[in-house]
């Protein structure tokens, strides 16, 4: 019996131990994922992006070979990738979920969160963008198939982490498929976050003192939904977040939620979810949601996720997530020869350049953590101080802190400036008449 399928379990066990170990050996910083509150959940993250690496690497046996980019696993592998996407938009749902429901008793600084959210999320993109760009330059050889007004405005499009859309870069057909198609999820959190004011004011969240402009650019947003060209169902998986935010933060609800039955619920929910529902289905997000509740309520899977190797495959998982359909493309095309992969891809074949794809996506992602993504999110405050800063002392006219008293401001120099015209007036009024005065006395004494 052949193990080594494209739908067998044990080379996706392979490829986690592989995964494990690399992360256990390449991390070594590991302070960001100790002090979270739900350290637990976050072990899932890097679970997910693994999951969504399989579920990738299983269309390369087809594209590799010929260039189609087909399915031919399980629904368990496609599951892998569907599903966790599910997971992991719960996951950013919840954490700024709870942001807003504890900004009820303490104020949010929206210029602090979107500061950690650039910051988090920008410098390993614009790697991944100028890592496509360079692939898509070996690809057309250096030429220029298009002008550079075209080619300007499809790098823009790429830049704005693909919210206008993932044009093809210089006629390099299907450019996306350099990132695995990753990139569609992107939007998808840059809309949530900006919509998080508008969600705030729903619930009672208090805004440190200057957040106007950041709750009518969420208005904005909200208001032209239509023109980001997302699906609205795909933000269930948001408000399932949410409501598992909302169910934590109930201490009486949370404590009724621990106890020696939460592990195996929460680990029977994610394999029902896995495996016995079709991906994006209400009775798949109901298990899942569940797991997650289960999870933040102090379930860790019987200490599974508490591990070190799970957190330090947690901590790179961002990069794991968005690398790795670069790795994939620069191993199978650039590394591999042609021979191993024409005419025909034997699954044995493929499962060890599988293999060695996984030690590269994590040592990548490692270095991308070490070098790039943690010094980002430590500058985040820094960046935050400094805007802060550099904005209170700006002139006068841009100390405005919200639409009340800008409105304010002009009745008052509005009416000071009717008072002034108004005392001008009188005292032109009173030096003519005092004029007209002395000019009468003046013909008095010359006709007498």
């Amino acid at each position: 019996m052949d193990f080594f399928t494209l739908s067998g379990l044990l080379p996706a066990a392979i490829v986690l131990l592989i995964a494990l170990v690399c992360a256990n050996y390449f991390v070594r910083n590991l302070a960001s994922t100790q002090s979270h509150e739900f350290a637990s959940i976050d072990g899932l993250r890097g679970l997910l992006a693994l999951g969504v690496f399989l579920h990738h690497a299983t269309y390369w046996y087809s594209y590799a070979s010929n260039g189609n980019w087909n399915f031919y696993s399980s629904g368990l592998y496609m599951s892998f990738g569907h599903a966790s996407v599910n997971i992991f938009f719960m996951l950013t749902g919840f954490l700024f979920s709870l942001k807003l429901i504890d900004g009820r008793t303490r104020e949010i600084d929206w210029l602090k969160l979107y500061c950690s959210r650039v910051m988090r999320l920008t410098p390993l993109y614009l790697c991944l963008v100028l890592a496509v760009l360079i692939i898509v330059a070996i690809d057309t050889h250096g030429r220029f198939n298009e002008d550079a007004f075209t080619l300007l405005g499809e790098i823009r499009s790429w830049l704005l982490f693909t919210i206008p859309g993932h044009p093809d870069i210089n006629q390099r057909l299907e450019t996306h498929l350099i990132t695995a198609g990753v990139i569609w999820t992107l939007p998808y959190e840059w809309y949530f976050y900006l919509i998080l004011p508008s969600l705030g004011l729903l619930i009672g969240t208090r805004n440190k003192a200057g957040s106007s402009v950041w709750i009518t650019m969420s208005m904005l947003c909200v208001i032209f939904f239509s023109a980001w060209q997302l699906d609205i169902m795909m933000f269930i998986d948001f408000a399932c977040g949410g409501a598992a935010a909302a169910i934590v933060r109930n201490h009486r609800m949370r404590d009724s939620l621990r106890g020696p039955a939460a592990n195996p619920a929460a680990l029977a929910c994610l394999i029902v979810g896995y495996t016995c529902f079709d991906y994006g289905s209400l009775p798949c997000l109901f298990s899942f949601a569940t797991a997650l509740t289960l999870l933040a309520c102090g379930a860790n899977l019987y200490g599974f996720l508490s591990m070190r190797p799970i957190r330090a495959l947690s901590a790179v998982s961002y990069g794991v997530y968005l690398l790795q359909g670069v790795v994939l493309h620069v191993v199978f095309l650039y590394v591999v020869p042609d021979e191993l992969r024409t005419p025909g891809l034997t699954e044995h074949r493929y499962w060890g350049i599988v293999f060695i794809a996984t030690v590269v996506l994590v040592g990548v992602s490692a270095l991308s953590w070490r070098f790039i993504e943690s010094p980002a999110i430590d500058a985040a405050p820094k960046l935050a101080k400094w805007l802060s800063r550099n904005s209170s002392s700006a002139p006068e006219h841009r100390k405005i802190r919200n639409y009340r008293e800008f409105f304010q401001k002009i009745a008052a120099k509005r009416q000071h400036r009717l008072l002034t015209r108004n005392s001008f007036k009188k005292s032109a009024q009173g030096e003519q008449q005092s004029s007209s005065v002395t000019a009468n006395k003046k013909n008095h004494k010359e006709l007498a």
